[in-house]
């Protein structure tokens, strides 16, 4: 596995992290974010390689709770649970954030001039979201989800398309027993779909890296004539 500290991102001026697994908070001080100023922590599911260090993130964000300030935004089960799974973020941090907001699919919220949705998804986390971050570009998070009809219409007019991408075109029997994720065939409907200017391939199983995410890249690079990139850790994008 590669590292799974999550995604940093700055927009028209606002800078968000976006699902801080474990290590974001280590990856995070290494790669100089600034996770003082950010002015959102943003969650689409409550499991743990996307939402483990959400707690210590805004531990840090607020300095152990003498700075209250910025906005948690997140799906129902990671920030309140939903039916027998439990939340991950603990009301003790909770308490250490300015504004909570609990995401269902098609809610929406501004943090100054970015204005995120959340957006559809099928996953094993049943009240799991994706988000589309729209300020001076628009970025289309799909989160953990299979392929499925109707999932580009929540991401039309994305300019910049973040897939997690587990699993490649030849899946192994293994593979195939764990459900609602994407795989590379997922990804070229997506694409062929939306038509972004570039997508970033993220978030790689064991047989993906075995293969090659690159390879995979260049594979729906050359299927689409989009731009494809399959992201090494602590890579950064500018777009």
């Amino acid at each position: 596995m590669r590292a799974t500290g999550g995604i940093y991102i700055e927009i028209s001026g606002k800078r968000l992290y976006l699902d801080p697994g474990p290590g974001a908070l280590v990856h995070s001080r290494k790669n100089n974010i600034p996770i003082e100023y950010l002015d959102a922590i943003l969650l689409s599911h409550v499991h743990q390689d996307h939402a483990n260090d959400a707690n210590t993130m805004i531990d840090a964000w607020s300095e152990g709770g003498k700075n209250i300030k910025g906005t948690l935004i997140g799906s129902i089960s990671a920030i309140d649970g939903f039916e027998d799974i439990e939340k991950i973020v603990l009301d003790y941090h909770k308490d250490h954030v300015n504004k909570i907001i609990t995401m269902d699919v098609n809610d929406s919220i501004n943090i100054g001039p970015v204005h995120i949705t959340a957006t559809k998804t099928q996953h094993s986390d049943p009240k799991g979201i994706g988000f589309t971050i729209k300020g001076e570009k628009t970025i289309s998070y799909i989160g953990d989800s299979c392929y499925f009809k109707g999932l580009e219409e929540h991401h039309k007019n994305s300019d910049l398309l973040i897939v997690n991408n587990i699993f490649p075109r030849e899946r192994t029997d293994a593979d195939n027993k764990i459900k609602y994720h994407m795989d590379t065939y997922g990804t070229l409907k997506l694409i062929n779909k939306i038509r972004p200017k570039m997508v970033i391939l993220q978030h790689f199983a064991p047989t993906i890296l075995k293969i090659g995410p690159e390879k995979e890249a260049r594979w729906l690079e050359e299927q689409t004539g989009i731009k494809v990139k399959a992201a090494k850790d602590f890579e950064i994008f500018e777009f």
